[in-house]
């Protein structure tokens, strides 16, 4: 299967004990190989709160995950983590968001 970014965006994200984690919101790739290392994921609001990860009224929280914390890209985006592990993530991140570029 051929995805491009536009179509990723937007996607659900589902922790691998199926609950809805939020949505892809950007993908980074790496400099000389074009690879993706790793996803943004704008947190739905209960998972946000669960693992700790800082919101207001006006940003959602967001999240980066490696790559390698994805099982599988289809219809929606599988990881092979759970939203627990996720929490475990957010901490080693340094418990700051990720910045959202400007529009």
């Amino acid at each position: 299967m051929r995805l491009s970014g536009k179509t990723i965006h937007g996607r659900t994200v589902i922790s691998a004990d199926g609950q809805v984690v939020g949505t892809i919101e950007e993908l980074f790739l790496t400099g000389p190989e074009w690879r993706i290392e790793s996803i943004l994921i704008e947190l739905n609001k209960d998972v946000a709160d669960r693992i700790g990860a800082s919101r207001t009224i006006l940003r959602h929280a967001t999240l980066e995950l490696p790559i390698a914390f994805v099982q599988s890209v289809g219809d929606t985006v599988v990881l092979s983590v759970n939203v627990d592990q996720l929490r475990e993530v957010h901490r080693a991140d340094g418990a700051t968001p990720s910045p959202r570029p400007s529009p």
